[in-house]
C-alpha cells in the first residue's frame, strides 16, 4: 500500500471521527445492545476506515494491517489535536 507522509487535515479529521465513532458504537453495543442507529454508525464508520485501505491494498494481509494502521492513526490524531489545543492555550 503506497502512502503519502503528509495528509490533508480533512483526511485526518475523517479518520479521527471514524475511529471514535467505531469505538463509541462498539462500546454502546456492549452495554446497551444493538439498535438501528448504532448499527448504521458502526457500518458507516467501518466503511470509512476500510474503503481506502481495501482499494490501495495488494493482499488480504495488507488489508487487515492497513485497517488497524488507519484506525490507530485516527485515534492518535485525536490525541494530537487535543495536545495542540492545550499547547496553544498554555504555550
Amino acid at each position: 500500500m503506497k502512502r503519502k507522509e503528509d495528509c490533508p487535515i480533512w483526511i485526518k479529521l475523517l479518520r479521527a471521527a471514524s475511529s471514535l465513532s467505531l469505538i463509541g458504537a462498539t462500546t454502546y453495543i456492549v452495554f446497551a445492545g444493538l439498535n438501528l442507529v448504532v448499527a448504521f454508525v458502526l457500518v458507516s464508520s467501518f466503511g470509512a476506515i476500510a474503503t481506502p485501505v481495501v482499494i490501495a491494498a495488494d493482499s488480504a494481509l495488507e488489508c487487515v494491517t492497513g485497517f488497524f494502521e488507519v484506525f490507530v492513526e485516527g485515534v492518535l490524531s485525536v490525541f494530537e489535536m487535543i495536545g495542540n489545543i492545550i499547547g496553544s492555550i498554555f504555550g
